[in-house]
């Protein structure tokens, strides 16, 4: 046994260290990695000086209204820009060793196919990570205004950084399926955009369906099984995480009022339409107004007490850790589900059976 795990542990470390090693270096050499931080940077950096000069160009001052809607405004450019980025990156990571005849030449080295699959997944995070680090000076600008907490800061750098683990690794497991980068490019990009924006469009299509509840008062000591909740595929687009890190997306930015920031609370208005907004009712001395899906219910039992963020993290987690496996899998010179099916026939012949 302990020979097994020195072997695998070995098997890993050889695979995972080289690996890493290789990935950062080669891409950060060339023109591809500066082009795409300084198209990262620029993008962001331009909403920045559109929108203070949209605002400053209407008045001269400057209202408590606007480091709110500027701090919106560049995380959910960046969070959108990083969820299309990470499958990009990680998507030409094992067929652009098939493109440049190195695939065989891997599979035969010390390298296990965890310690391979593993190195290319964390490089493919870690440059996202230095893209994220990168963009902190920009997203510091909102602090010259004021009224942005350093936890809503945290969340949302929270639900960046998950978006790329989680996307990156679906891009990683379609560069094992499909032999061309380029393939495997497109078909990510097209999967993302349909679990961004398709998956929030399919709640709505299913909530249309739902007969309204009115502004018929239920009590709070109602179990919670009587409030239906938002369906757990909303929770695949970082969309629905960003309740609890955009300002206008609380309980008390439900009205549209002047005061309320203007992404926070379209974005919020949006998800309500769909009936799964983090707070779809309101609640007035004890009694819950419930149309649509609620949001976050502190202390409910399972999933419904836990906020959208940590449900995006949870999703996230679990379509990383699938998708890495199928990737081990896929990438196997032989199959387990070929190596059973020969121990079987060998079973078979050693009893004088047929073969199956």
């Amino acid at each position: 046994m302990k020979t097994f795990l020195r072997n695998q542990w070995e098997g890993l470390r050889n695979g995972l260290v080289p690996m890493l090693g290789k990935e950062m270096r080669g891409r950060t050499r060339g023109l591809r990695s500066p082009l795409l931080l300084s198209f990262f940077l620029g993008l962001m950096s331009a909403g920045t000086v559109a929108f203070l000069w949209l605002m400053t160009d209407r008045t001269s001052q400057i209202m408590p209204q606007v480091g709110l809607n500027l701090y919106s405004l560049l995380v959910l450019g960046m969070i959108l820009l990083l969820a299309f980025i990470a499958p990009a990156i990680a998507a030409g990571a094992i067929s652009g060793e098939r493109e440049r005849r190195t695939y065989d030449l891997l599979l035969v080295t010390r390298a296990s196919l965890t310690g391979i699959v593993l190195g290319k997944w964390l490089a493919s995070v870690a440059y996202l990570l230095f893209l994220v680090l990168a963009a902190l000076p920009v997203l510091a600008v909102v602090f010259l205004f004021g009224g942005v907490p350093l936890s809503n800061m945290g969340m949302a750098l929270v639900v960046a950084l998950t978006t790329g683990l989680g996307y990156g690794a679906l891009g990683l497991v379609l560069s094992a399926i499909l032999r061309r980068s380029q393939a495997a490019t497109i078909v990510s990009l097209v999967l993302v955009f349909m679990l961004v924006f398709g998956s929030l469009v399919v709640a709505g299509v299913v909530s249309a369906g739902r007969q309204p509840a009115g502004d018929m008062p239920v009590p709070a000591g109602e179990p919670w099984q009587s409030v239906p909740g938002p369906p757990w595929y909303v929770y695949l687009s970082p969309l629905a995480a960003l309740s609890p890190a955009l300002p206008g997306m609380e309980n008390e930015g439900l009205s549209m009022s002047g005061r309320i920031p203007l992404v926070g609370t379209m974005l919020n208005e949006i998800l309500r339409q769909f009936r799964m907004g983090p707070e779809a009712g309101t609640y007035v001395y004890g009694y819950a107004y419930g149309p649509g899906y609620p949001g976050v219910y502190p202390g409910a039992p399972g999933r419904a007490g836990l906020p959208s963020w940590a449900r995006f993290a949870l999703c996230q987690g679990i379509l990383a850790v699938i998708s890495l496996v199928i990737s081990v899998l896929v990438i196997a010179p032989r199959k387990p589900w070929s190596v059973w099916l020969a121990s079987r026939r060998a079973r078979a012949r050693g009893q004088g059976g047929i073969p199956l």
